[in-house]
């Protein structure tokens, strides 16, 4: 018989109100970023994406961009395209993604920016 040692358990302290603060931001720029870009959620739609997957799109690209832009300095555009690229290496899927609805390299990249660059601009004044 064979027994297994139970791993270490480390208690941290998790600072419940950071991601309460962060979920409230990501809330108001997702409903913000609906309302001024309903033009780019159009063409996602004509290119027969369905409205949970452009959703799911733009939340993964609002945390994403969240999470990671204490990371990087500069202007907007610098940190626009540093986060674009990390997020390009760490979630190779959106390319995939975007292939499949038949989005070119350029529409991509432009979409996900706009979502990026919509977001530091949100952070900057809510935070």
């Amino acid at each position: 018989m064979y027994f297994y040692q139970s791993a270490p358990i480390y208690q941290y302290p998790i600072d419940y109100h950071y991601f309460y603060r962060q979920q409230n931001t990501a809330n108001h720029i997702y409903s913000a970023f609906r309302q001024e870009h309903a033009n780019l959620i159009h063409e996602l739609e004509t290119a027969g994406m369905d409205q949970e997957m452009i959703t799911y799109i733009i939340w993964t690209v609002i945390q994403f961009t969240l999470a990671h832009a204490h990371q990087f300095s500069g202007t907007i555009n610098n940190r626009t395209n540093n986060i674009y690229e990390s997020m390009l290496q760490q979630l190779g899927w959106l390319t995939y993604l975007f292939r499949a609805y038949r989005f070119s390299t350029n529409q991509m990249r432009r979409v996900l920016r706009t979502i990026i660059r919509f977001t530091l601009q949100g952070t900057s004044t809510t935070i």
